[in-house]
């Protein structure tokens, strides 16, 4: 063991000798070690860490132990979550009376998440009555009351908000890096809670943010995030799509006439902004016939023109922004929006071989996006730069050589789980179902999701790939599934709230999507069965994924596809064994799985549970819990 590994481990012993239930876990151990020495040693390291491994404390006490200043860069706000309230705390208290390991932290997000100061003003004062008097009385009412908060209020971030309050209420008091002029060039720029969140992480050790503000961040040339040594990507698997999303231009006439009411507050005349304005009602139309399609390259005529006249306008009311003198509160925000969106103008009409281009639908409103077919350019500085840590539960083959890094599948670090699923878990796949898509599978699917309930007694996760199954199911299955159980569904309540009464409520039954896929932490009695009514297969008309089956030729299904269902299916999966004591079944009901060549390459990562298509045996499982 190197002296970097041997400092680690030390540290996790104290730490764990903290805990309330401390508890050894040799793959914690394996995993520190890793990490530790390629801390090191400076490289790159991907580790698959087995549900139940302990990744956070895995690579949070080699950071620590190096002295290194590091981002910890996740994926769901669940994780984030319990690094703020769980690990980083008991990491700090652990580290509290050694001066080499004493460090801060602190948890970062996008603009767009804490109050506006000087938004709260503009209400206040009566400057912007608007926003109040334009509001339905429920907005204006939770506007109010989120300005009254925000006067007190120390972070003035959204999750801090003691009470609910709608997007639109939120909007009306915050900004976002489009309009945001900058603290330089604002009247509350020093107290601006964005920036003392900023100025905070920037004096902290560990700084915690989502993947979407580090992508953002390595869009701005890395000028929003402070510097590091290290960076972890946790939940790594997702890190593709959200640097692509991170790296695309999207576009939509609501975008650009937005960006001329900004700037008509900012102009003198109001000839530039009605003809910006009126080009974003053309360009809306002229999306519209393209709704759903991918686009060639270069963009047809109509969209080609129709981009550069906004481009054209937003250069001339820009001329006429710059040109004035004044520097108030609006002026500045119109000069920022309309500044950002004609640099998105000209990102979209930049072709290239790597650049995909798709209107889509959304709520009714055309969007074009350009997006990368591949980002391990976006990356490419990262791993010259800093020390990488990847790890998940479920590292796709492939993924590492997809995000840039020379790194094998073959050389990934495995650490398994704790966990011993041969005696824990049983595996269910329905063999005797008619496939996805058949006219008589619903009621035969609402039958067996009761039929598997009943035999858990409740306590149920039940996880659909659609809205329509997910909201036909429960209708049919509202007040059929026993005396005692209970049914939520996704969106009857906030998430944090819905995952408590979840808990609380332990002979219960969640019926939710691709949302509850991960980050869901449910141990114990409350969670003995996880429920998927199909393989979760992509969207098979994504246009970014169709340009990346068409590159992947002939055996695009085993190449693109497979691999993402295989790393969703075992995250939902892994919502059932969470501690050393739960038990329960995970059932697929999916018969494709028994006539299908994919079925070993999909059950990748459920392979450790014992499989069983008997329901039979699904019911014996759970009556020897019950004894």
């Amino acid at each position: 063991m190197t002296p970097a590994e041997q400092k680690a481990v030390d540290l996790l012993e104290r730490v764990v000798a903290q805990m309330p239930h401390a508890e050894h876990r040799s793959g914690q151990t394996e995993m520190v070690q890793h990490v530790a020495n390629t801390i090191d040693t400076g490289a790159a390291l991907v580790v698959q860490a087995g549900t139940g491994t302990g990744k956070t404390l895995g690579y949070l006490v080699p950071i620590l132990a190096a002295g290194q200043t590091a981002i910890i860069a996740t994926y769901t706000k669940a994780l984030q979550d319990q690094l703020a309230s769980v690990d980083l705390p008991l990491l700090q208290a652990a580290c509290a009376d050694d001066p080499d390991l004493a460090f801060s932290w602190a948890i970062l997000k996008g603009r767009n998440n804490y109050l506006c100061r000087q938004r709260m003003s503009e209400i206040e004062t009566g400057h912007d009555q608007l926003a109040l008097t334009d509001a339905p009385r429920d907005v204006a009412e939770d506007i109010r009351r989120l300005v009254a908060w925000g006067a007190d209020s120390p972070s003035g971030e959204m999750s801090d908000v003691p009470f609910s309050f709608g997007d639109s209420a939120w909007r009306k008091v915050s900004l976002g890096s489009d309009e945001c002029p900058g603290a330089s060039k604002c009247a509350f720029g020093e107290t601006c809670f964005t920036e003392l969140a900023r100025a905070n992480a920037n004096n902290a050790n560990v700084i915690v943010v989502n993947f979407t503000l580090y992508g953002l961040d390595l869009e701005q040339d890395r000028e929003f995030l402070p510097a590091h040594d290290v960076v972890v990507f946790d939940e790594v698997h997702e890190l593709e799509d959200v640097i692509s999303d991170t790296a695309s231009v999207t576009i939509t006439g609501r975008m650009v006439a937005n960006a001329a009411e900004t700037a008509r507050a900012g102009l003198s005349s109001q000839k530039l902004a009605n003809a910006l304005n009126k080009t974003a009602k053309e360009l809306d139309e002229v999306l519209s016939q393209f709704s759903g399609q991918r686009l060639a390259s270069p963009l047809p005529d109509d969209i080609d023109a129709a981009l550069r006249n906004a481009g054209t306008q937003c250069d001339l009311i820009l001329e006429k922004l710059r040109a004035s003198p004044s520097e108030t509160p609006e002026h500045l925000r119109a000069t920022a929006a309309v500044s950002r969106m004609l640099e998105a103008l000209r990102k979209v009409l930049v072709s290239g071989s790597n650049i995909v281009a798709f209107v889509s639908d959304v709520r009714g409103a055309a969007r074009l996006t350009a997006a990368p077919k591949r980002v391990n350019h976006v990356l490419g500085t990262v791993w010259q730069d800093t020390t990488a840590i990847l790890t998940s539960a479920t590292i796709p083959p492939g993924m590492p050589k997809r995000l840039g890094l020379v790194v094998e599948d073959d050389a990934i670090v495995r650490v398994p789980s704790p966990f011993n699923y041969a005696k824990q878990s049983l595996l269910y796949l329905a063999d005797d179902l008619p496939v996805p898509n058949a006219p008589d599978r619903a009621p035969r699917l609402q039958a067996r999701i009761r039929e598997l309930i009943t035999s858990s007694g409740g306590s149920a996760l039940v996880l659909f790939t659609s809205w329509g199954v997910l909201r036909d199911t429960a209708a049919a299955l509202n007040g059929q599934l026993g005396k005692g159980i209970n049914m939520y569904v996704q969106d009857d309540m906030p998430k944090k709230a819905l995952l408590d009464a979840f808990r609380t409520d332990t002979t219960s039954c969640l019926f939710a999507t691709r949302g509850f896929f991960q980050g869901v932490d449910v141990p114990g009695d409350a969670l003995r069965l996880v429920i998927i009514d199909k393989v979760p297969f992509p969207a098979m008309h994504d246009p970014l994924l169709d340009a990346r089956r068409e590159d992947a030729g002939d055996g695009a299904f085993m190449i693109i596809d497979v691999p993402m269902a295989a790393a969703a299916l075992a995250q939902a999966a892994g919502r059932l064994i969470r501690t050393a004591t739960d038990r329960g079944v995970v059932a697929i009901l999916d018969p494709r799985l028994s006539q299908k060549r994919y079925k070993r390459a999909v059950l990748s990562g459920v392979e450790h549970m014992p499989e069983t298509n008997r329901l039979v045996e699904v019911e014996d499982f759970f009556a020897k819990q019950r004894v």
